[in-house]
C-alpha cells in the first residue's frame, strides 16, 4: 500500500513535465521526423543539426544598445543578412519575407522578421519606398562578433550572401534556405512548424500583435 501511495505522489510531477517539457520540442521533432506528420511533409530547407543557440551572438539595435534576444522569445524568426547598402536584391528579399509573414494570416503574430546588418553604412536603404517592412527588426553586428556570426550561420550548401534562415521560439537556428529557394517552400515549412508548435507558444504573445 505504501509503494502505491508513493507512486501516485509522482503523478502530478510527471504531468507537469509532459505539459511544459514536451511541447517546446514539438516543432523540431516534427521537422526531424516528417513521417509523423499527416501529410508526409518533407522540409524544404537545409536542417541545422544540432540547432544552434543565437543568444551567443551579441548584436546592437538601431540606438547602438545591446540587443536582448529574450524580447523575441516565443516567436519564429525569419532572418536575412546584408553587407553594405541594402540594394535591389536585398530589398526584394525583405519584401519576399514580409509576404511570407503576411501569408500565414493570424499566425503572423508568432513570426518576426530580422535583418542582420554586417557593416554600418550612412544610409542603409537607397530607396525607402518598400523597404520599411512591417515589424522589420534591423540589428547590427560588431566586428568582434564576426567569427561567431560566421560560425552560427555557416550551413552546408548555402551561400550566406542572400540566404534566409529560420529560428525557433527558443532562439535556436533550425534551418537555412538558398537565395534561389522558392518563397512557397519557406512558407510551407513555416506553416508546418507554426501548426506543430501552436500549443507551445499559445499564450506567450497574447495581447502583442505584430
Amino acid at each position: 500500500m505504501q509503494s502505491i501511495t508513493n507512486g501516485r505522489s509522482y503523478i502530478p510531477l510527471l504531468v507537469l513535465i509532459l505539459l511544459f517539457g514536451l511541447p517546446p520540442t514539438a516543432g523540431w521533432l516534427y521537422i526531424m521526423n516528417p513521417q509523423w506528420l499527416p501529410d508526409k511533409h518533407k522540409n524544404n530547407g537545409t536542417l541545422v543539426s544540432p540547432p544552434r543557440p543565437l543568444q551567443s551572438l551579441h548584436l546592437k539595435d538601431g540606438n547602438n544598445r545591446n540587443f536582448d534576444w529574450s524580447t523575441l522569445s516565443g516567436r519564429w524568426l525569419l532572418i536575412s543578412r546584408n553587407r553594405g547598402v541594402c540594394a535591389d536584391d536585398c530589398r526584394q528579399q525583405l519584401q519576399a519575407l514580409l509576404q511570407i509573414r503576411r501569408a500565414v494570416g493570424a499566425e503572423r503574430i508568432r513570426v518576426e522578421q530580422l535583418l542582420i546588418q554586417e557593416a554600418p553604412v550612412a544610409e542603409l536603404f537607397t530607396d525607402t519606398s518598400d523597404t520599411h517592412a512591417e515589424d522589420l527588426n534591423i540589428l547590427y553586428l560588431d566586428p568582434d562578433q564576426l567569427t561567431e556570426f560566421e560560425r552560427l550561420f555557416s550551413v552546408s550548401g548555402i551561400d550566406p550572401g542572400r540566404a534566409t534562415y529560420l529560428a525557433d521560439p527558443n532562439g535556436m537556428l533550425m534551418m537555412g534556405y538558398t537565395a534561389s529557394s522558392p518563397k512557397k517552400d519557406i512558407l510551407k515549412d513555416l506553416e508546418t512548424l507554426l501548426k506543430a508548435s501552436r500549443n507551445w507558444t499559445t499564450g506567450v504573445n497574447n495581447g502583442h500583435d505584430g
